[in-house]
This record gives C-alpha cells, sequence and structure tokens, in this order.
C-alpha cells in the first residue's frame, strides 16, 4: 500500500518507520514550518529512517521525501496527518485540493479535525471527499533521538478510532488492520476526541505542577512527578465531567483507565495506577516550559472541545472550566478563551442533529448506504 505521512516529527516518524519495515510504499510530506528540519532534510538526503526501540532496529526505505503536496498527495492510496491539531486548518488548506475519494485521511490527534478538512474540500469540490478517519492517540511513543532516526519506547495494543461519518467505521477498519493491527470501533469522532488521554493527563498534570515544570534547577519528569494522591482525585473528577459528555452523547460511559488499559496492556485487568506507572518509567522527561503542546494544543483544542459539548449539553463541566481560566491566567498571550475549539465551528444549532451527522452523514438517525468499498 502506497502510504503518505504529514509530519516529520516524532509521531510522523515513527508511523513511517514502522510501514516502512512492514513492507508498504512510505512517503513523508513536510508543510512548511521550520520545526524538525534537520531530521526532514536528513531523511531527504538518505531516503530511508532508521528506527531503533522495542520495535526492532534497522533502516528502512522511503519513496518519497518532499514538501509539495502536488507530488506527494495524489500518490498515496492512506494518508496519516501528524500535525499539531490547531494547526489542522493550515494543513487541511494545503493538501485539500490533491485529495481525492478514493484515498483515506486518517488524523491523529483529531479532535473533530476531520470536519475542517471536509469544509475546505467543499470549497471547491464536494465530489473529491475521501474517507476520514480519527484516532484516539498515538499508537506510539516515540522521540527522534538524531537526524533521520526515530526510537520507539513503547506501543498500544488497540487503537480506538471512528470514520465520519461513523457509518463507515467497518470499512475503514478493512483498511487500517493491515496497516495497524488491532482497530476497535467507537460511535462518533466525539467519543474518539473525549477519550484523547492528552486532555486530561496533559493539562492537568502541567498546570499543577507549574512550578516544577518552570525550576531550571531541577528535571521534572511529568508522568513520573506531576501525579500525586491529591492530583489523581482531581483527574477522577475531570475524568466524571467527561463521562457525563459521553453518557449524555450515547456514549459507553468509560473512564480514562478503561481505555488506557484497553489501548496500552492485552490484559485489561492490570491495576490501573500500577499501569500508569509502567507507561511513566518508558515517558520521556519534560515538560520544561509551560507553554508546551501539552497546554497549548490540548487544553484548547480537548479541554475547549469538551466545555462546549457540555454547555450544548446543559451540562457542568467546572473542573474543565477552572483548568482553562487558571490556563488563561498563566498564559495569558494565548488567549485560550477566543481560541477553543467548539462544536459551534462546525453545526449550527442542535447539537442533537450533529452527533447524527457525525455517525451517519445525516441529521437523521438513520444508516445511508454504503458509499466506499475496502
Amino acid at each position: 500500500m502506497k502510504v503518505l505521512v504529514v509530519g516529520s516529527g516524532h509521531g510522523g516518524c515513527a508511523m513511517a518507520a514502522i510501514l516502512a519495515k512492514r513492507g508498504h510504499r512510505v512517503g513523508i510530506l513536510k508543510l512548511g514550518n521550520k520545526m524538525h528540519l534537520e531530521n526532514f532534510n536528513c531523511l531527504k538526503q538518505r531516503k530511508s529512517i532508521r528506527l531503533y526501540g522495542t520495535e526492532g532496529t534497522g533502516d528502512f526505505p522511503l519513496s518519497l521525501v518532499t514538501t509539495q503536496p502536488a507530488q506527494a498527495v495524489p500518490w498515496a492510496d492512506v494518508i496519516f496527518i501528524y500535525y499539531v491539531s490547531s494547526y489542522h486548518p493550515f494543513v487541511a488548506e494545503r493538501i485539500a485540493p490533491y485529495l481525492n475519494s478514493s484515498q483515506l485521511v486518517v488524523i491523529n490527534p483529531g479532535y473533530l479535525g476531520s470536519l475542517i478538512f471536509c469544509k475546505e474540500i467543499k470549497k471547491d469540490r464536494s465530489d473529491r471527499t475521501p474517507l476520514f478517519a480519527e484516532f484516539e492517540t498515538l499508537p506510539f511513543s516515540s522521540r527522534i533521538i538524531q537526524p533521520g532516526c526515530v526510537k520507539i519506547s513503547s506501543k498500544n495494543i488497540r487503537h480506538p478510532f471512528a470514520a465520519y461519518p461513523a457509518s463507515n467505521n467497518r470499512t475503514v477498519k478493512k483498511i487500517l488492520t493491515p496497516l495497524l493491527g488491532d482497530c476497535v470501533e467507537r460511535t462518533s469522532l466525539i467519543e474518539v476526541a473525549l477519550h484523547n488521554p492528552n486532555l486530561i493527563i496533559h493539562t492537568i498534570g502541567v498546570l499543577m505542577n507549574v512550578s516544577l515544570v518552570e525550576n531550571p534547577k531541577k528535571t521534572f519528569a511529568m508522568y513520573k512527578d506531576g501525579f500525586s494522591k491529591s492530583i489523581w482525585n482531581l483527574v477522577f473528577a475531570l475524568d466524571q465531567e467527561k463521562m457525563n459528555v459521553l453518557e449524555a452523547i450515547g456514549a459507553e460511559k468509560r473512564s480514562y483507565f478503561d481505555e488506557f488499559r484497553l489501548r496500552t496492556f492485552e490484559d485489561n485487568s492490570i491495576d490501573a495506577i500500577e499501569g500508569f506507572n509502567r507507561y511513566a518509567n518508558e515517558a520521556p522527561d519534560g515538560p520544561f516550559a509551560i507553554d508546551h503542546r501539552y497546554i497549548t494544543e490540548d487544553l484548547p483544542m480537548g479541554l475547549g472541545l469538551l466545555y462546549s459539548l457540555g454547555n450544548a449539553l446543559a451540562i457542568d463541566t467546572p473542573i474543565c472550566k477552572s483548568l482553562i481560566n487558571l490556563a488563561d491566567a498563566f498564559l495569558p498571550q494565548y488567549n485560550f478563551w477566543s481560541n477553543i475549539r467548539t462544536i459551534d465551528q462546525f453545526a449550527n444549532g442542535n447539537i442533537r442533529e450533529f452527533i447524527n451527522i457525525l455517525k451517519f452523514g445525516s441529521s437523521q438517525p438513520q444508516k445511508p448506504q454504503p458509499q466506499y468499498q475496502a
């Protein structure tokens, strides 16, 4: 299969290396920013990527390494978007003119980004809209350890996802399973977005440890150092707000730890805190500044969406709201309340109609005829 990874950061390089190792033709497309530029230039020069870590070691060929969407996008069967979700409008604008209806576009992290891409496509011609899907979280924990080299420290066992619309879940699953393994269907993009662990763990882990994050005299590792008994109580309270919203949209009321165990471990009965500590021991140190994507992405895109959904469903989310207020006070230059991702950006009016559109592609709760074949 021809697979294009859009983004040359940690997550994108891990995905590219694994798929190339598994024998797929893999391309990497970088769009217009300077992050990971040295790494990208190395990949472009060598036309290969070097893998280290738990998934093996080796050099694997890349079929395409470019900054030209017109060259890369039409070439691909499946396109994985690995850009910070606040960049979704930028990425959509750059690649939408070259997408076609025979492709699958997978956005990770999603936070309803599929709707931004579809909106951009419809500015031109709606008849070339591809399949879309979103995952809860990245399939691998990874870091670029030097230019052209990525190290994977752990992987997810299962991959919960939703297609857009979710009535296409079965078709998308047939495409993704040979690439990633066990893909677990969810009811809609909302369920997938709210189960992104980062909107809970990243935001609380940073905001409740600001003095440690900003202390230059000590090394801070959020996953190892950031969660005391009292902070876990805060995690559980925010998680309850999330579950209340899930229940209201008709999704299963699963906790952060339920979903964490499902994604991460073969044994779903493992103790929650023990499982988290295992993951923490593999996680890198940091962050070392509060204006990090753990806040600048996961708060407006994740907590902002949770607050917006709660507001539309008349469900109180006081912990969520308080964390956004704290971040606004810590980082007033970001003006988070003016930049949160809300359902008003995608739907005018009725939340129930919006949920049906995500599930069925229509405001009416009825499954349309299949539009795609795997």
